[in-house]
């Protein structure tokens, strides 16, 4: 068999297809660029979003059995985008299928889709499906939860989350979901595809139980062994204008229209009865409890703790210029650069030398931390411990360790050189 999996470079859609190989089939991956590793024989490159008249699928859809719609987007990039690939693209694909004769359909869809819903995503998606299931097509429309994969952005994002000691986010007690681990979507999938028989219409396929944000959050921080954490609610009226704001963002997935969606699913809207994907399969669905584990628990730490570190670094170097010029007496500065063997003459230019430099390096690690910058860092503090260990020995025994504390910053300054990108 022959299958066709459009937005095959998503996190569905790039399991789907390895699921698909790993059972046999011929797979051919749709996407705007190629990845690297895929042979050109097995891919064809082209904007989905383009590709809104049937005869424009013509040609894709030559000796292909079966195609797997796994576009989506979750907002914008500009106006149109959710009616461009949601439905206008899908209804094209539908109706050059129906003329070729493809035999299997499956469209990813989403809980929720309906054509009056509430946004934008769920009408669009709604409107594809109508016009699906009015074609003479063995199709399957399936609509996930919230979907759970190792790598997922999504799911780096909760996991992170789930490493905080405490945070605030809208209707973290209140909103429903059903996470469904990828690999269980994915098998769901090549299941409706290569049944002997068509499979049901319209398939929920979730995961074996609802819960709430803060509960997946949880799931995901006892997989991973990580401390407790607090989850709280973020009030909505501070969670509308925290959405408006993230939306100039072009990367946030918080946008209104996704906090709309948010609010909505605490009916309920967002969760199904699993048992007909579970029954699909044969076997029970991957429970939330076992997405995450503990080898990822670093990993999820350092998405927040590398920022964390650079500001607090940078925050200690611009503090420490600061008092440096404008806060500590400048006579007995000069008295310990004479102690080291500054000559009199230069002890002002090298202290406001280095109060320069310490500035730099504050304000390089605001704007833009490298890689190198940990190791100059690791170098210049080092090169200060040497220098006072030797001309001023007495600061190992200040009560207040400022040569002593240099000990904690140098490792973690060298943890942050090896560790950065």
């Amino acid at each position: 068999m022959k299958v066709l999996i459009l937005g095959a470079t998503g996190l569905i859609g790039s399991h789907a297809l390895r699921a698909l190989r790993g059972a046999g089939c011929t797979v051919i991956g749709m996407s705007r660029r190629r990845p690297s590793d895929e042979h050109p024989q097995h891919w064809r490159e082209a904007d989905f979003g383009a590709l809104t008249a049937e005869q424009d699928w013509l040609p894709l859809l030559a000796g292909v059995d079966a195609v797997v719609n796994c576009v989506g987007i979750i907002r914008e990039t500009r106006p149109g985008d959710f009616d461009r690939l949601h439905r206008a693209a899908p209804v094209a694909l539908f109706a050059a299928c129906e003329r070729l004769g493809v035999r299997r359909v499956v469209q990813v869809s989403a809980l929720g889709s309906h054509p009056d819903a509430a946004t934008g995503y769920w009408r669009s998606k709604g409107a594809a499906e109508v016009d699906l299931l009015a074609r003479n097509l063995e199709s399957t429309i399936i609509r996930p939860s919230l979907v759970y994969g190792d790598d997922g952005a999504s799911s780096v994002m909760f996991r992170m989350l789930a490493t905080l000691p405490a945070l605030m986010m809208p209707m973290a007690h209140g909103a429903r979901v059903q996470p469904i681990h990828v690999d269980d979507l994915a098998a769901v999938i090549v299941r409706l595809v290569t049944a002997a028989t068509a499979g049901p219409r319209e398939l929920a396929v979730v995961g074996p139980r609802a819960t709430t944000m803060a509960g997946y959050l949880g799931d995901l921080r006892r997989g991973m062994q990580a401390p407790p954490g607090l989850v709280l609610d973020l009030p909505m009226p501070v969670a509308r204008v925290v959405a408006r704001v993230a939306a100039l963002m072009p990367s946030s997935a918080l946008t209104p229209e996704s906090l709309l969606m948010l609010e909505q699913s605490a009916d309920g809207s967002n969760t199904a009865d699993a048992s007909a994907a579970a029954a699909l399969l044969d076997r029970p669905l991957r429970d939330p409890a076992h997405f995450a584990h503990p080898a990822q628990r670093v990993a999820a730490a350092w998405d927040w703790a590398a920022t964390l570190i650079t500001l607090a670094m940078a925050a200690l170097w611009l503090w420490t210029a600061a008092v440096s010029w404008f806060g500590w007496p400048h006579a007995e500065s000069r008295a310990w650069l004479a102690a080291c063997g500054v000559p009199a003459f230069a002890q002002e230019g090298m202290l406001l030398a280095a109060s320069l430099a310490d500035a730099a390096i504050g304000v390089l690690l605001l704007l833009r931390p490298r890689r190198w910058l940990w190791a100059a860092q690791l170098a210049l503090v080092a090169g200060y411990t040497l220098v006072m260990s030797i001309c001023l020995p007495f600061f190992w025994l200040h009560p207040f360790g400022p040569l002593s504390k240099n000990l904690p910053l140098l490792a973690l300054m060298f943890f942050m050189w090896r560790a950065s990108r």
